[in-house]
């Protein structure tokens, strides 16, 4: 049986070693745990080696090869090697695969630069994985590696939604912490109220007045650097476009809402289903 065949490979290998198995439940088990795969019932005993030679080959690979032909490699070692752990073995070499995704992603939307942050670039090389292993009728599944998340795959389609997350979270983090040390006891309350309502998606409306100078725009930043922290999608809009170059990445509400500039009784936001703009509306926070 080759290693190839996956979970029939693992249980051949397990009725080998195990004797007096009554259920193929029984056969899974190892000290008292009942192990979700056959190949993990493996590993738990011990049946299986470290993939340190598989890990070598990558890392040796990367310094001349390029991320494609390295997605290409660790595919033909997944299929035609045996690899003990390929989850783990993902984690230590997924990085490695990555480097094209980012200017990929920013060619096809035609911007500049682009910063996509781990979770997602973690989705998009299991992504491009997933098409190599499609050509010899294997799944990204049959090893065990994570599932794709669908909604993530969605997202990097969408030129809107990656325009909306093109921050980089770390710094937004370090700078979320200033910002909210600088506030005032007005302005913490408002912070607090607003933050509060989202995490529990409740509405509110809130209405924030006062003079010039009291600090409306800092507070603004101080709520849109919070949420865009935790990778969410804030659209930070205001009535004029003066008032929208206040906020950080901001737009006028005309604009991104597709707003009518001349109202009668049957006038509607022009925003149609299933577009792009559709989709954004559907993942803001």
């Amino acid at each position: 049986m080759h290693p190839a065949f996956g979970e029939v490979f693992y249980l051949r290998m397990l009725l080998f070693h195990r004797k007096c198995c009554g259920t193929f439940e029984e056969l899974r088990t190892v000290n008292d745990h009942v192990h979700s795969t056959y190949r993990e019932a493996c590993l738990a005993m011990g049946l299986l080696g470290n993939d340190k030679e598989w890990l070598t080959a990558m890392e040796e690979a990367s310094a001349t090869a390029t991320s494609s032909q390295l997605r290409t490699l660790f595919s033909h070692i997944l299929i035609y090697c045996d690899v003990a752990d390929p989850q783990k073995l993902w984690k230590q070499c997924w990085k490695l695969m990555s480097d094209d995704i980012p200017l990929r992603v920013a060619a096809t939307f035609h911007m500049s630069k682009i910063y996509i942050n781990s979770t997602e670039l973690e989705s998009y090389v299991l992504y491009e994985l997933q098409i190599l292993l499609h050509q010899h009728s294997k799944s990204v599944s049959d090893f065990g590696l994570p599932k794709i998340p669908q909604h993530l795959l969605d997202d990097l389609q969408n030129r809107l939604i990656m325009e909306e997350k093109n921050y980089d979270r770390k710094a937004l983090i370090a700078e979320k912490l200033i910002l909210e040390s600088k506030l005032n006891d007005k302005q913490q309350m408002i912070y607090n109220m607003v933050i509060s309502s989202n995490n529990s998606k409740k509405q509110e409306l809130i209405f924030v007045y006062g003079q010039g100078g009291m600090g409306k725009t800092f507070l603004w930043k101080a709520i849109t650097t919070a949420r865009r922290a935790e990778g969410k999608i804030v659209l930070a809009v205001a009535s004029s476009g003066i008032a929208s170059m206040l906020l950080p990445f901001g737009q006028t509400a005309h604009s991104r809402f597709k707003i009518p500039l001349d109202l009668t009784d049957e006038s509607m936001c022009n925003i149609k289903k299933q577009t792009n703009m559709a989709s954004l509306l559907k993942k803001w926070s």
